[in-house]
């Protein structure tokens, strides 16, 4: 099925749970006071239309969700029918169920988020670095969303991080790896074909002296990617806000939650760097 005709398909089936509500809500109207239990549910229910509407609105799937509202109503209809008959009715699991929708619209909003700042600087590492062999991972984090495992996309993404910075330092180090062991051996042939132990010397020298090397680029190349983190979420940031204050695409309360996520990830990205600067400063201090 196409995307247009899923999410045609999608609305309509939501269209139709909001006019059973609407039927719900008339025919309670008729009957006696309704519970306050009742009332909750109701309010619920609402909630979790607004809900999915602005997940449909984020081009998110929402077939999850929209299942966990159909049992909802369905639920509601029955309780609400033997309230009405002055019988008991349960509606705690209802309004568990509408909970849950909203649960799942802010992991949901927050994935798509986190996901638009990776896909944003795996492209721009992509530039400089073959990320070929994470191409495979790349493509589970971005199905994981489409496949409404959004709790599973946010784990997915951090993992994709660490093998980013896992793969710039691993190519960093083989190329000059590389470099240090063409120019050993062509300078071996040159001047010292005859000497054995004194390259064997020198190998060994090169090696303590790379390692060390490697351990302050590892460093420097972690800096960078924060850095780059940063900037592509200030970058995203600005965007929500002008969606915010110009078109208002977003609602206030999403406003609020997306705008709190985003300034602690820079606080937390903020403190990672500081952790860094400390490394480079006691690394400097060290060859003084």
């Amino acid at each position: 099925m196409r995307k247009g005709s899923y999410s045609n398909a999608m609305l309509i089936i939501l269209i139709a749970g909001i006019f059973c509500l609407f039927i719900i809500q008339d025919s309670s109207a008729l009957s006696a006071e309704p519970s306050n239990e009742s009332i909750q549910a109701k309010e619920g229910l609402g909630q979790a239309e607004k809900d999915i509407l602005e997940m449909m609105e984020n081009n998110i799937s929402i077939n999850r969700v929209n299942e966990t509202y159909q049992e909802a109503l369905q639920l509601y209809s029955a309780q609400l029918a033997l309230e009405e008959k002055g019988k008991k009715a349960d509606y705690k699991l209802i309004i568990k169920y509408t909970s849950d929708i909203g649960s799942v619209k802010k992991t949901a909003l927050q994935a798509k988020d986190e996901l638009e700042i990776f896909s944003e600087i795996f492209n721009e590492v992509g530039e400089n670095t073959n990320l070929s062999e994470m191409h495979g991972e790349y493509d589970q984090i971005i199905s994981s969303l489409s496949d409404e495992r959004f709790e599973d996309t946010i784990k997915l993404i951090k993992t994709g991080y660490e093998r980013i910075s896992e793969i710039q330092s691993s190519q960093t180090a083989i190329n000059a790896f590389s470099n240090a062991i063409s120019k050993t051996i062509k300078n071996f042939f040159i001047r010292n074909w005859l000497k054995l132990i004194i390259i064997f010397s020198i190998v060994l020298i090169l090696l303590l002296i790379f390692w060390s090397s490697l351990k302050k680029l590892k460093v420097r190349l972690r800096f960078n990617l924060l850095i780059t983190q940063k900037k592509s979420i200030n970058n995203l940031l600005k965007k929500m806000q002008n969606n915010y204050f110009k078109t208002k695409k977003i609602s206030e309360a999403d406003y609020r939650i997306r705008l709190k996520k985003f300034k602690e990830l820079i606080r937390d990205i903020d403190r990672q760097v500081m952790v860094l600067k400390e490394e480079i400063y006691k690394s400097k201090k060290k060859r003084r």
